[in-house]
């Protein structure tokens, strides 16, 4: 079993129902689930397109990371996710932020994740669940990262309770 760190987002539909569905759908594969804060934040890349809701979960997984991966995808699409536009709107974004120490890259998947010491709507939820853990490949703690990106375009909207409530 191995500690993970899953982003999510979500900027259509009912974002927080989406977030929700998100928690409830990783339940099945990962176990001592906790979630984040969930922060409304503006969009990157495509700035034409509403706020994003966005949280962390952090949990141990009872799977390995390719199943993991797909796991999430399903979820994605079973929410509405659709391909289209890179950065553009979408009901649901699951995004393997960690696996334990494994630091690995496949056409589809890297792990740590591209991007997220240089995103503050991802290091803002993390900060909430694993402020002092240093990522594979990061230079310093995720509360550190979380300071030197800073907090523009990232504000708390709801609880973690708000993540777990019934659907």
């Amino acid at each position: 079993m191995t500690d993970v760190l899953i982003g999510l987002g979500s900027n259509v539909g009912d974002r927080l129902l989406n977030l929700r569905t998100a928690v409830a759908g990783l339940r099945v594969v990962l176990r001592k689930v906790e979630v984040s804060y969930v922060y409304e934040t503006t969009p990157l890349g495509v700035l034409d397109q509403p706020p994003f809701l966005n949280a962390a979960v952090r949990g141990v997984s009872r799977v390995g990371p390719q199943r993991l991966f797909f796991w999430a995808k399903s979820l994605e699409s079973g929410a509405g996710r659709r391909p289209g536009a890179r950065l553009g709107p979408r009901q649901l974004d699951l995004d393997i932020i960690a696996f334990g120490d494994l630091v690995a890259e496949t056409p589809r998947v890297r792990i740590p994740h591209v991007a997220f010491a240089e995103r503050g709507f991802v290091l803002a939820p993390l900060a909430d669940l694993a402020p002092d853990l240093t990522l594979p490949g990061a230079s310093a703690p995720i509360r550190v990262l979380a300071a030197r990106v800073g907090r523009s375009g990232v504000e708390r909207a709801n609880p973690p309770s708000s993540l777990l409530a019934s659907r």
